[in-house]
């Protein structure tokens, strides 16, 4: 039997509930990419201290937030501390894998997707 990862939207665009543990408590978090493996790259919003939350909110609030994906909004801007929002928030982001496994982003692995996997598809992506 295949599992796949549970999410729910919210009403704001970049935000997902995600069922990190795949035990029913969903978590609010920020989708910065979903890689066609079916990976998600996120980062949790509970623990954000209130001026991230914000920062956060300002980025995901912006008039062409529907548009783009959160990965490339944040390379283009810059917060008030001066520092590029993408390499701030980067610290923070792990990859939930279709299967379920909550990993961090490293060199060297990848997410397969559930099934068969075509190793030549993997590398050309």
């Amino acid at each position: 039997m295949t599992e796949t990862v549970k999410t729910t939207p919210s009403k704001f665009p970049h935000i997902e509930w995600i069922d990190l543990h795949q035990d029913g408590i969903m978590h609010e978090c920020a989708i910065l990419k979903k890689d066609v493996n079916g990976n998600i790259y996120f980062f949790e919003v509970g623990p954000l201290d209130n001026i991230d939350k914000q920062r956060l909110f300002n980025i995901i609030t912006n008039r062409n937030a529907d548009k783009y994906e959160l990965w490339d909004m944040m390379s283009q801007v810059t917060l008030g501390n001066g520092m590029n929002a993408l390499a701030y928030f980067h610290q923070l982001v792990k990859i939930i894998t279709a299967g379920g496994k909550v990993t961090s982003p490293r060199s060297g692995e990848i997410g397969a997707p559930m099934g068969q996997v075509d190793t030549r598809d993997v590398a050309a992506k």
